[in-house]
């Protein structure tokens, strides 16, 4: 089969491991010797850190989990008959975005919060669980209260570092909620440029402190977005913001609802916040509400 697309850091890989995962739409390989996640992706899947798209409809019925995994030049062998050809595999390149002051000014940020709000009210996130189930409540209380603790760390400049690590791991499936939600949040905290940028290596060592308390995949994820390294959806969107920060795009949004079963809204829900912690940093319209 070809692969179509990749980041440099899958397609620069000489090294062995085996199928960890098989979804529908994605496998997961794991790298022993750097304790790493490599991701192969469907056709119609969006690029993205660490991951290959291939021209293949549906992986579940292809890869088995345990299967050997052998990277080299010109491709990849998967089991013992599954042949991946890279020789012709284009390199994806995600843009590297940064603020000017009188961009980030010009932005209206509390707007932008407020639409990506909108947007998630009847969609499937456990920071806004309404229904009956106990154990989804009690998860969705904690939730709230560890979002607003890091909320008002970063208005205040107090022990940030702290309120992220509290954050990780908390929530359920491959991505926890929070750390979705915290994926969200550091993609537009730390454009370059932007006020919240600073905090970065606040966050950085809260993961290094906190890994163990999550998956490797929502790890891996964190790492990668903590240093702008997200998918392509999510790029479109940061796109709108700082190139069309007046014309709200409803589909770019809709985009990264899509991912998973809820980690595009729980990583909505983590942009809304930043940017409504933009608008109390100096943004357009600065006010002086509450979280």
């Amino acid at each position: 089969m070809q692969a179509l697309t990749a980041d440099e850091a899958f397609l620069t890989q000489r090294i062995s491991g085996r199928v960890e995962q098989v979804f529908s739409r994605a496998v997961n390989l794991f790298i022993p010797h750097t304790q790493q996640l490599l991701t192969l992706l469907s056709e119609g899947c969006d690029n993205a850190p660490n991951s290959c798209r291939l021209a293949l409809t549906q992986c579940d019925t292809l890869f088995r989990p345990g299967e050997q995994v052998q990277f080299s030049n010109s491709g990849i062998a998967v089991g013992e008959d599954k042949w991946i050809d890279t020789s012709a595999c284009q390199r994806w390149l995600a843009p590297k975005w940064a603020l000017t002051a009188e961009q980030f000014q010009q932005i209206p940020w509390q707007r932008w919060s407020e639409v990506i709000h909108q947007q998630l009210r009847e969609n499937k996130t456990l920071f806004l669980y309404r229904g009956d189930n106990v154990f989804y409540q009690e998860i969705a209380r904690v939730l709230q209260k560890r979002r607003q603790a890091l909320y008002q760390a970063l208005l205040q400049n107090n022990n940030v570092e702290n309120a992220v690590a509290q954050c990780i791991g908390l929530g359920i499936g491959l991505t926890p909620s929070a750390d979705d939600y915290l994926v969200g949040l550091g993609i537009i905290l730390f454009i370059r440029g932007h006020p919240a940028e600073k905090y970065r290596e606040a966050f950085l060592s809260a993961l290094h402190r906190a890994r163990n308390n999550t998956t490797l995949l929502s790890a891996v994820t964190l790492d990668a977005a903590f240093q702008q390294r997200y998918r392509e959806s999510l790029g479109r969107c940061i796109a709108d913001i700082i190139t069309e920060p007046n014309l709200v795009t409803l589909q770019n949004i809709t985009d990264i609802k899509n991912i998973g079963s809820s980690s595009g809204c729980d990583m909505l829900y983590g942009m809304a916040d930043a940017c409504a912690l933009s608008h109390r940093s100096g943004g357009n319209y600065v006010n002086q509400d509450s979280c």
